[in-house]
């Protein structure tokens, strides 16, 4: 990993390098014969003719890294970039390291592939491939200007920094370099994708070039050819294209507005069924949303000749749900130039907004000018409640920051906007009002204690949360929003009865079997159980786990059902460890980065609950090479605690433990081991329980949900807690709700009570 950096930052601006750039041979190559027609048709309404190679407008020292030896075009030199580009496929966003192994290879794959197309290649695997590439390139527009991609690739620069003595210019340089890539991947990609069509239009990978295509064309709002492009990659599957293939071709003939193709697309899919019956849900899923996409087609276009103001709204908005968004866009426009009094047309156009970047300063400009118009109706409010609270925290984030002793005084009226903006949609949905009204006031109760220094004062305005997020259930009973900010707050009860209380009240029948707070209600009830270590929690969440209802995604469920096994199996109940390490190498098949190292790490302790050592310490060390799992290592020094404790390196290996681990639990045990080590007459005794007692203290001290999760159940809890509202163009005022817990599973230091009893005995621990 000590170059992974350097590596990244190679990857990240060679992301843009193109197999169809203008090179040696690519004039005679483009005007090759043309044995189809329609391919080559198509080759010529999306090519933007040749395009200058990003790796001649990379930074001079860049470029220089990037240069390599040997023939570009020898066979071993096309598979290796084939390969890499492929391996980019597999690599999920949000996972960092994986995301920065990947890049290393894509970026090697591209530089590769440069070379091969300049020195005259014509590969048309490798064309396919870097057509996909290309795809990959121009999707991170969607992080270019978020921190934390901005960070990542800073931080890739600063260890470069250190070992290749760059400058601050070269990063500039560098954001140059990336910036670019990105605006030039869309041309990059069609002119490479047509070379492909017209070289080689009986290449197997045409179809899935043009399925690229299609989907970059609809991106662009190109509907006709993007319809036309995923017709042409249909047909030229032939028999093999499958009921899934149409149901997609369905979907995109829907959102381009072309109802006959469509139609045809979606009888065919429905007659040809789920390609296996493994995939008879997900194809029953995507009919749903083709019904939907197709609903909204019809009135669309059965919208289209009317000229009433209410009709014209109601279109645009419509074309958002199909991200027609330049033509609701104009619709927009010209209602608001019909109808200056109204506020609707802005409103449009905030959405419109919204959706075009997202730009929420724009958003929240027509959205402030159409708080004096009339007919705010109830989209107005949903659109200002999913754009404002945003724009507000980010004023006040700026404002609080300027000076060491922020003024309070600056949280007025921003708050004063938006609980008017609250009190006008009580009118449309007063559940959902009350819960807002909540958030709003408990925010504006705690923000000053803890922005002035007061941690427990403000704390405990947070913690009364759950009780009174439960009072709203008893006020609107069917309120979804009220029953799932009760179970992802539960977790800040500071009181182990009155969570139970709280996580097991009745639901109402209408929501007994409702799939997101069902699931919202197990997992609050298995984090109770551990952090409070309650037995009474523990039974309630294995009865809400074997309870869960249908629409519960199969692998969080399985998850949970195999956690609480793990747990069992480690009281003793065998057939329960072996059920437990079963669904989780199932859920490691389907899994990557962290997430896959989570189920490594859990089988692994699940089969030495039943005697299989040798295999769990073979399961922790692939965890370990798939991401950094603190957890994974602890787990294997535990496991071999007789034959390491008398190694050296074993101190410091659990000391990295101790510094880099995500959970309390994991950092408090690895440092419990240390002392079991010096126990065992390697190391200072007392020194190492001396740090031990500081472990505790500064978990202690930043401690917030009531307890310290310590961990004595061996299973450490990873808490992310997402609470955000949104506008979306479908769905309306979106509210995320809810808490995605991790249970690491781990072998507690034995020693760890007694630790914990003598540092008490010590000096009684005050909260």
């Amino acid at each position: 990993m000590r170059r992974l950096a350097l590596v990244f930052v190679l990857a990240t601006a060679c992301k843009g390098h193109s197999a169809g750039t203008a090179g040696p041979g690519d004039r005679s190559q483009a005007a090759a014969r043309r044995s189809d027609p329609e391919l080559a048709a198509v080759a010529d309404r999306i090519d933007p003719g040749p395009q200058r190679p990003i790796y001649e407008i990379l930074p001079q020292w860049l470029k220089a890294k990037a240069d390599a030896d040997g023939d570009p075009k020898s066979p071993k030199a096309l598979a290796e970039a084939r390969e890499a580009i492929a391996g980019w496929d597999k690599v999920q966003s949000s996972d960092r390291t994986a995301l920065l192994i990947a890049a290393h290879r894509l970026g090697r794959g591209l530089v590769l592939a440069e070379r091969a197309v300049v020195a005259g290649s014509n590969d048309p695997e490798l064309l396919a491939a870097l057509a996909k590439a290309y795809r990959a390139v121009h999707g991170l527009k969607f992080f270019r200007d978020n921190q934390t991609f901005r960070q990542m690739v800073s931080s890739g620069l600063d260890l470069a920094l250190k070992e290749e003595n760059s400058t601050l210019r070269q990063l500039d340089e560098l954001r140059i370099a990336v910036s670019a890539a990105i605006d030039r991947a869309p041309a990059l990609h069609m002119h490479v994708a047509a070379r492909l069509l017209r070289e080689h239009p009986g290449h197997p990978t045409v179809p899935e070039t043009l399925a690229t295509v299609s989907h970059a064309a609809m991106e662009a709002e190109d509907h006709d050819t993007g319809v036309q492009a995923l017709e042409l990659a249909v047909a030229r599957k032939g028999d093999r294209a499958t009921g899934l293939d149409f149901v997609e071709l369905a979907r995109v003939c829907y959102v381009g507005l072309d109802l006959a193709c469509g139609d045809l697309a979606l009888k065919t899919a429905e007659k040809r069924g789920a390609p296996t019956p493994a995939e008879a849900a997900e194809f029953a899923s995507q009919l749903r949303t083709v019904d939907r996409k197709a609903e909204t087609a019809r009135k669309i276009v059965a919208l289209a000749g009317s000229d009433g103001l209410e009709a014209q709204v109601e279109r645009g908005h419509l074309l958002l749900q199909l991200n027609h968004r330049k033509a609701a866009e104009a619709t927009f426009t010209a209602a608001r130039a019909a109808h200056p009094k109204d506020a609707r047309p802005l409103t449009g156009l905030a959405a419109t907004a919204l959706q075009l970047g997202p730009d929420y300063v724009t958003a929240a400009g027509h959205l402030r000018a159409a708080r004096e118009l009339e007919n705010r109706d109830r989209r107005y409010y949903e659109v200002a409640l999913g754009t404002l609270p945003l724009v507000v925290l980010h004023d006040l984030t700026n404002a609080l920051t300027q000076g060491p002793t922020p003024n309070l005084v600056i949280l007025d009226a921003p708050l004063a906007e938006l609980r008017q903006l609250i009190d006008g949609f009580r009118a449309f949905d007063p559940a959902r009002a009350a819960v807002l009204e909540l958030l709003l006031t408990i925010g504006r109760e705690a923000t000053p204690k803890l922005l002035g220094g007061m941690v427990e004062p403000g704390m405990a305005m947070v913690r009364k949360l759950p009780e009174r997020a439960l009072a709203l259930t008893r006020q609107f009973p069917e309120s979804r929003d009220a029953w799932l900010l009760v179970f992802a707050s539960v977790r800040l009860t500071a009181d182990a009865k009155r969570a139970r209380i709280q996580a097991t009240t009745p639901l109402p029948a209408a929501l007994k079997d409702d799939p997101a707070i069902r699931l919202q209600q197990a997992r609050a009830l298995l984090d109770l159980a551990f952090m409070w270590e309650d037995r009474a929690l523990l039974a309630e969440a294995v009865k809400a786990a074997a309870s869960l209802p249908a629409g519960v995604d199969a692998d969080v469920a399985a998850d949970i059902r195999a956690t609480l096994d793990a747990v069992q199996g480690r009281q003793g109940d065998r057939a329960a460890s072996k059920r437990a390490a079963a669904a989780f190498a199932r859920l490691a098949t389907r899994k990557t980065g962290k997430e896959r190292a989570l189920a490594l790490n859990n089988q692994a302790m699940a089969l030495a609950q039943t005697g299989d050592v040798k295999q769990a310490i073979e399961l922790l060390t692939q965890a370990q090479m798939t991401e950094n799992a603190p957890a994974a290592s602890c787990n294997t020094f535990a496991l071999a605690f007789d034959r390491l404790h008398e190694d050296g390196a074993s101190h410091l290996m659990l000391a990295q433990v101790v510094r880099e681990a995500d959970t309390p639990a994991i950092r408090m045990h690895a440092q419990a081991w240390r002392v079991a080590i010096a126990d065992a007459g390697n190391g200072d005794a007392k020194a190492m329980r001396e740090k031990f007692a500081a472990v505790v203290a500064e978990e202690r001290g930043r401690e917030f949900l009531g307890t310290v999760l310590f961990g004595r159940w061996g299973v450490a809890l990873q808490l992310e807690f997402k609470l955000s509202i949104g506008y979306n163009a479908t769905e309306g005022l979106v509210m995320l709700d809810e808490v995605p817990s991790r249970w690491w599973q781990f072998i507690p230091a034995p020693t760890f009570d007694a630790l914990l009893a003598a540092k008490a005995k010590a000096k009684p621990a005050g909260r």
